[in-house]
C-alpha cells in the first residue's frame, strides 16, 4: 500500500475545509495511485438517528448506544450475526468548521505517530468528505478508517475501529460512512 504523502493529505483537508467539489478534490494521480479492487456487496444497514442532528446505518445486529458527550454514537459488532469481523464505530458531531476540526485531528493523529495507508475525497451527504485509513494503532483493533464530513459550521467524524484487513471489510465500512446524513433540522439550524 502506498503511504500518505504529507501534499496529499494537505490537498484533502484543503478540499474539506473549503468545500471544493469531490471532483476538483480528486487529482488524477490519488485516484489511479490509491484506486481499489472491486469490492463485495454492502450487508444490509438499518438506519439510527441521533437526536436531530443526523443519521447513519450499520449492519443489522449490531449494539449501537448514544451518549451526551462525543463520541455521541457508538456501534459494536458484538453480538452481530454473520461473516463480519469485530469492529467499532464511533461518530463525532462538532459545531466547528472542519478546518478546524479535521486540522487538530491530523496533528494528533501526527503526534501519535499512526500510520496513514491510503487517502482519498468523496462526496457524503452532498459535500466533500475526507477518508483516511490508519494502520498500526497500538489497540485491540490496530486499523482505523476515519471519515470527515465537513459542512459550514459543522463537522462529523464517523471513525470505525477494527482488526481484519482483508477486502471484505472495505465494503462494510463504505457503506456505513456512505450513509451519514445530516437530519434535516440541522441543516436549517443557524
Amino acid at each position: 500500500m502506498k503511504h500518505l504523502k504529507p501534499w496529499g493529505l494537505l490537498l484533502g483537508a484543503a478540499a474539506l475545509t473549503v468545500g471544493v467539489s469531490p471532483v476538483l478534490a480528486q487529482v488524477p494521480e490519488m485516484i489511479a495511485a490509491e484506486a481499489a479492487p472491486a469490492a463485495e456487496a454492502a450487508p444490509v444497514l438499518e438506519t439510527t438517528s441521533y437526536a436531530d442532528l443526523f443519521s447513519i446505518a450499520f449492519p443489522a445486529g449490531w449494539q449501537v448506544s448514544e451518549q451526551a458527550d462525543a463520541p455521541q454514537l457508538v456501534a459494536d459488532s458484538a453480538g452481530a450475526s454473520g461473516s463480519l469481523p469485530a469492529m467499532r464505530t464511533e461518530v463525532t458531531w462538532q459545531e466547528a468548521p472542519p478546518r478546524e476540526v479535521v486540522g487538530a485531528s491530523l496533528e494528533a493523529l501526527r503526534a501519535k505517530g499512526y500510520t496513514v495507508s491510503r487517502y482519498d475525497a468523496v462526496a457524503i451527504d452532498g459535500v466533500t468528505a475526507v477518508r483516511l485509513w490508519i494502520s498500526e494503532i497500538p489497540e485491540e483493533f490496530p486499523n482505523a478508517f476515519i471519515t470527515y464530513v465537513g459542512y459550514p459550521t459543522a463537522t462529523a467524524t464517523i471513525t470505525s475501529y477494527y482488526g481484519d484487513t482483508t477486502g471484505n471489510i472495505d465494503p462494510v465500512l463504505m457503506a456505513i460512512h456512505q450513509s451519514f446524513a445530516r437530519s434535516q433540522s440541522a441543516s436549517t439550524a443557524p
